[in-house]
């Protein structure tokens, strides 16, 4: 007879791939057409002169603005952007949500000059080579090191830090044994859809251009969700977080 313990961690896998499998289906034409984006944003550096000019421009000044570009765009991608796509759907009331804003925009100037400088230390740690070997480790440390125990499970408690009105009380006291099992893996596992492929091509531009392309996924990626969770009845979340993110 199976024991009830492991009937429940069964009952649990099952949920969290069922919550994938819905995801996937329901978001799987956006994840590719946002990846076939970078995959033409990064192809045009190498096969076009003129746009690698542009690039590398781009390049040189975030090196010139390193801290505060990282922290700009951190904020103005995935905070700004998205609050302003909602206030003109009519999705945020008059003078409501510059509490969360604030507070969003906060995590992502910091979340911005992290992500800066874990990628200064993959390119100091592996190098900055694009062979299969290079790129393979750097999307292994990224996705499933780095995202999978520190950036996907603080992005998820932030917002149910903000859900919980600010309280850290009530927070703790709501990661749960469901919060920790099924909706921290959910969410690191429907991540992978749009952040695997998405750093393979990141991590395939010269260093001084990877912030740059991540920051344009990451804008692309919110604004996408921001979009595809506009209807009356808001699904499960596409991803919260952008991996390195």
């Amino acid at each position: 007879m199976q024991r009830p313990d492991s009937s429940t961690h069964s009952s649990g896998i099952r949920g969290i791939w069922a919550a994938i499998a819905t995801v996937f289906r329901e978001n799987w034409a956006a994840c590719l057409c946002l990846n076939v984006l970078v995959a033409s944003l990064v192809a045009s550096y190498y096969l076009f002169p003129q746009v690698a000019l542009v690039w590398r421009a781009v390049g040189e000044f975030k090196a010139r603005w390193s801290l505060p570009f990282a922290a700009a765009s951190g904020a103005t991608s995935a905070a700004l952007l998205p609050w302003l796509l909602q206030r003109a759907m009519g999705r945020i009331p008059a003078g409501a949500g510059l509490h969360r804003l604030g507070w969003q925009a906060l995590f992502w100037a910091y979340r911005g000059i992290e992500v800066d400088f874990f990628y200064r230390f993959q390119g100091w740690m592996f190098g900055q080579g694009h062979d299969v070997r290079t790129l393979a480790v750097k999307v292994f440390v990224d996705q499933f090191v780095y995202s999978v125990i520190w950036a996907a499970p603080s992005y998820v408690i932030l917002l149910r830090w903000l859900d919980m009105g600010c309280s850290w009380p009530r927070t703790r006291a709501s990661m749960d044994r469901r919060f920790w099992l099924h909706t921290c893996p959910t969410v690191i596992v429907t991540n992978w859809l749009v952040w695997v492929p998405a750093v393979c091509l990141v991590y395939s531009l010269p260093g001084p251009l990877q912030f740059p392309l991540f920051t344009v996924v990451m804008c692309f990626f919110i604004l996408i969700v921001t979009l595809l969770t506009s209807g009356p009845k808001e699904p499960e979340p596409l991803l919260v977080e952008p991996a390195a993110m």
